[in-house]
């Protein structure tokens, strides 16, 4: 068994295990202390599939997995029956045995290498087995709301995202026009045969693959009534076969620009990820306490909602003036940390431009935590001020998800047009002004264009510590407007030594010809 199969197979063993924990959980919040299957079952009922089935399809003995099958539904039997004749008040139900069943064949389905339908059925099994007593027992610690927030996270990330198309939308701005006849690998010379007439000279035509996926295009210069020819521009020439139909432009250029842009399987991930970190936030703001201190409170808060913790002190500065240096902190502290997270976040998907990003952001995430510091101290420990909490609504919600999916679509497409049309040379303006909207959607926008190679890697991540650097500033703008005028100016020294900071080591740091 090489590497990357034992890799798959533990892969496959632990998504097993977490939804046999997901559904015990709920099964045992829901019997009570009386309850006899509870979370320990279900994750052996989740590995009793997957192991028979792990061991039916290496060993081709596929009856194991029906010898798993009965051995597991002569013990539910057993259970059930017996509960039956403990309480005669109540008739026994059969909820919990099915759904031991059911992640039974979980693990099954995980096995047969359908694990994205394995996670639906448990999502579906989730929101059937929730019900209302359950929540209410649950509603000291979770809300309702929050239940349905993960059902529904759970959705677009599994039910969702896997049925979006993994491909750009300009072919929607094309027109069949022809068939490849001719293919020349010297001088990447591709000749076509036009299925309604001939194509006219200057004729932009576009080559697609098979799902829509974009090779490449090219310029007719050469043309009769029977075939047409031009030089192929693009990555995907080797893809390129004979017969493969070839397309013609149609509408503006402006809006295959635009459409080359969006990528709706690209933007939902991206909507999931970034949905993910700020949710894992607030989790562990909901663990540990909003006032579990200060400087926690401003950590974390910069996970779930940077903008959110600073205005929240910002108003907070304006009734209890004395806790000023410590309300000052935690600000810092919440954008501080948007410098880490956009590093893990464009790790996920470029990280040869996590790469180019790393030391200026790290630098001035490091600036930020050595001010907080600083701003701590200032803080006269002997005035038994308490630290104020932060009240966080639930960062997920289906609007809010949609939301940032449209920021991050408009966002894409202004960079793809200021790309196009005026050059590469204006992309800080529109990092500058996108980054005052959402510090995340320029950051993939600025990725999306170093991946398709249509900016270089020292101009990428210069650009999208730029972006980062105009969201940070952005929230000082807050403070002036909502906060304490001393607050404002506290912060104002300190986020320009962040600026300063990390705008002297872009400069030092990216080859970008400014001195040359």
């Amino acid at each position: 068994m090489n590497y990357d199969q034992l890799l798959n197979n533990f892969g496959q063993f632990g998504l097993a295990v977490l939804l046999g924990i997901l559904i015990g959980l709920e099964r045992e919040l829901r019997g009570g202390k009386h309850f006899r299957v509870g979370l320990r079952d279900f994750v052996l009922f989740a590995l009793l599939g997957a192991s028979t089935t792990f061991l039916g399809l290496e060993y081709q003995m596929p009856w194991i997995i029906g010898l798993g099958f009965t051995g597991l539904l002569l013990l539910l039997l057993l259970q059930h029956f017996s509960r039956h004749r403990s309480d005669n008040k109540h008739g026994p139900g059969i909820t919990t045995e099915l759904a031991a069943l059911i992640t039974f064949f979980l693990g099954v389905i995980i096995q047969a290498g359908e694990s994205e339908l394995a996670i639906a059925i448990a999502i579906v099994t989730l929101g059937v087995l929730f019900p209302k007593a359950a929540i209410k027992e649950m509603s000291a610690a979770v809300h309702p709301r929050e239940i349905k927030a993960v059902v529904l996270f759970l959705a677009i990330s599994f039910i969702i995202l896997p049925i979006l198309p993994n491909q750009t939308l300009n072919h929607l701005a094309t027109f069949e026009s022809g068939v490849v006849s001719q293919l020349d690998t010297k001088t990447s010379r591709v000749t076509i045969e036009p299925s309604n007439g001939s194509l006219e000279p200057a004729t932009q035509i576009e080559i697609f693959a098979t799902g829509w996926e974009f090779l490449g295009s090219l310029v007719i210069d050469q043309s009769d009534t029977k075939s047409a020819s031009g030089i192929f521009e693009g990555k995907g020439f080797d893809s390129v076969v004979v017969g493969q139909s070839v397309r013609s432009r149609k509408g503006p250029e402006v809006m295959f620009a635009v459409l080359s842009a969006l990528n709706p399987y690209r933007i939902w991930l991206i909507v999931v990820l970034v949905s993910l970190v700020s949710f894992l936030g607030y989790v562990l703001i909901k663990l540990m306490g909003s006032r579990a201190g200060i400087g926690l409170t401003g950590l974390l808060g910069g996970l779930v909602s940077s903008t959110v913790t600073t205005l929240s002190f910002a108003r907070r500065s304006q009734e209890n003036t004395l806790a000023i240096p410590l309300f000052a902190a935690a600000i810092i502290l919440a954008s501080s940390i948007m410098f880490p997270r956009l590093i893990i976040e464009i790790g996920v998907f470029n990280s040869e431009l996590m790469k180019g990003i790393f030391v200026p952001l790290v630098v001035m995430g490091v600036t930020g935590l050595l001010l907080a510091a600083y701003s701590f101290r200032n803080f006269r420990s002997d005035n038994n001020e308490q630290a104020p909490s932060v009240v966080f609504e639930n960062p997920f919600s289906l609007k809010s998800a949609i939301t940032f999916a449209l920021v991050f679509a408009t966002i894409l497409a202004a960079t793809q047009l200021a790309t196009t049309y005026l050059g590469e040379a204006w992309l800080p303006v529109v990092a500058v002004v996108s980054g005052l909207t959402d510090a995340d959607a320029i950051a993939f926008s600025i990725s999306n264009l170093q991946r398709s190679g249509q900016i270089s890697l020292d101009w990428a991540s210069f650009n999208l510590v730029l972006g980062a650097l105009s969201n940070t500033f952005m929230k000082l703008a807050l403070v002036f407007s909502l906060g304490n005028r001393a607050l404002f100016r506290q912060l104002l020294w300190s986020f320009l030594t962040i600026g300063g900071v990390g705008i002297t080591t872009m400069l030092l740091y990216y080859d970008l010809g400014i001195f040359s």
